[in-house]
């Protein structure tokens, strides 16, 4: 009599214990990357591409031909968010991709992620100013996405950094 007769016999696999505690470790694996998964990335791609056309506009102004206040160039946001590079009082635009661009790649407006602030030009020295050409006393606040992935863009009065 062969005492180790069920051995030959014995099917292969996972006990029930066995697949549960994996599935328990997936489970967690799984909720540890949800918490740690970034969020706002496209936010925080938008705010960048604001910040770059600011600093545009402001460079426009320092370079290109100004002569007064009235020669001021800056940026507009439109009603659909999207915005526009151009001269104070809307006398001349920049260059067709600085007009009417939203924050995505998808152009032409309705615009995906949300923009508001502005408008706000800048003088041959970078100064901040209003519509009318007048210094900004305090600071600009450009307000970029919906809550809770907002980002804010911030152009200090005198100095006209933008941030």
């Amino acid at each position: 009599m062969n005492p180790f007769h069920h051995s030959k016999n014995r099917q292969c696999g996972f006990t029930l214990i066995e697949l549960v505690m994996i599935i328990v470790i997936i489970g967690i694996l799984a909720a540890t990357v949800y918490v740690r998964w970034p969020v706002g990335m496209e936010e925080d791609a938008a705010a960048n591409e604001f910040r770059r056309a600011l600093r545009y506009a402001q460079h426009k102004a320092m370079t290109r031909q100004f002569t007064n206040n009235t020669a001021a160039w800056g940026i507009t946001v439109n009603a659909n968010a999207s915005y526009t590079v151009q001269r104070i009082g809307g006398g001349e635009l920049a260059e067709q991709t600085y007009v009417n661009r939203c924050l995505t790649s998808e152009n032409p407006p309705p615009c995906e992620i949300p923009l508001a602030g502005g408008p706000v030009y800048f003088n041959g020295i970078g100064e901040p100013l209003n519509a009318a050409g007048n210094p900004i006393a305090g600071t600009t606040i450009f307000t970029i996405g919906a809550p809770p992935n907002t980002r804010n863009i911030t152009i200090s009065p005198v100095t006209g950094y933008v941030n």
